[in-house]
């Protein structure tokens, strides 16, 4: 139901199209939360049939037509009571590369090395992007507390995750 409230959060700021919705949650949502496209769109039709978006169809030319979504007095007012009222749930890592580290033993230090360089690369890439994502937005001069914030947590968390990855490395290298 989470999916629900992070797509209300994201229309709650300004009236978006589909496209919008699905490139701002993968901007924006990706160190916290996950979702496909057709999942996001999926739940964008079941929010506008519970009356908590509503679509304005606009009409163009040559391209495809557009639905630009907006929140309707009730997607606010859940909005609202799910941020205040629900309780926290505990949160879960699901970590494919976390599964993979637990079979190390069966490994070679070459392969497990290859492994971890390739998580280190990855982490790097996503590091720079999210730099580069939070340089724009600043220069844009938008005062979006909840948005500086996630953008924040995922420049940390990918900070974490190579420190983390780097000091797996050294460990691995001086142990076996």
């Amino acid at each position: 139901m989470s999916l629900r409230y992070a797509l209300l959060g994201i229309i709650s700021k300004k009236p978006v199209t589909g496209y919008d919705v699905v490139r701002i949650f993968k901007q924006q949502m990706v160190y916290f939360w996950n979702s496909t496209h057709s999942q996001i769109y999926t739940e964008l039709h079941k929010m506008e049939k519970d009356n908590l978006i509503e679509h304005e169809l606009v009409i163009q030319g040559t391209s495809p037509n557009k639905k630009i979504y907006s929140l309707t007095d009730s997607g606010k007012k859940d909005l609202i009571r799910w941020a205040i009222e629900e309780p926290l749930k505990q949160t879960k890592i699901k970590d494919e590369f976390l599964i993979k580290t637990t079979i190390f033993p069966v490994l070679s230090v070459t392969e497990i090395n290859t492994l971890l360089d390739e998580v280190i690369e990855r982490e790097e890439r996503i590091l720079k992007m999210t730099k580069q994502w939070k340089d724009h937005f600043v220069s844009q001069k938008e005062n979006d507390t909840g948005t500086m914030l996630t953008v924040e947590y995922g420049i940390r968390y990918s900070e974490m995750y190579l420190e983390w990855c780097k000091w797996a490395k050294q460990y691995i290298n001086e142990n076996e």
